[in-house]
């Protein structure tokens, strides 16, 4: 047998699986920094719910009670809210599992919030929660960001 018809072979061989070893090794960094660069990609659409000209967001001290009226586009669903408020004194995080709103879908949400403890709101942050390539992100940079809120 003719052993020098083997080993160019052999060699060929080898030359295509480093290609494609060397290939999946690149295709892998580049989807993790892909995923590094674009927390969230897809504009979600939140927006506070306006009745009779007035946006749906107060807060009652006796009650200690923070309640908000929130919209949501019509990209994508909302899976959770994670409410951010920033008190004079401490500020507090909130996460709502419950807060499921479908696509062109409304929510109405309560966070309970000690101002006697916590001081007077100076900022509300509400941030949305969405499943996008069956993986949960939060999308800071798309949350509503509310300097005002008025009484109850």
């Amino acid at each position: 047998m003719n052993k020098r018809g083997i080993s160019p072979i052999i060699a060929t061989l080898l030359l295509i699986s480093f290609a494609v070893a060397l290939g999946v090794v690149i295709m892998s960094f580049g989807r993790a920094q892909v995923e590094l660069e674009a927390q969230c990609p897809i504009n979600v659409g939140l927006k506070l719910a306006v009745v009779g000209g007035v946006e749906e967001v107060c807060y009652n001290a006796a009650k200690k009670d923070f309640s908000f009226t929130i919209e949501n586009g019509v990209n994508i669903k909302v899976e959770g809210l994670i409410v951010n408020i920033i008190g004079t004194q401490k500020a507090e995080t909130f996460e709502l599992n419950d807060a499921k709103i479908a696509k062109a879908g409304t929510y109405i949400g309560h966070v309970t919030y000690n101002s006697a403890i916590s001081g007077t709101i100076r900022q509300v942050k509400i941030s949305p929660k969405v499943v996008m390539y069956d993986e949960e992100q939060i999308c800071i940079e798309k949350a509503l960001i509310l300097e005002s809120v008025k009484g109850c």
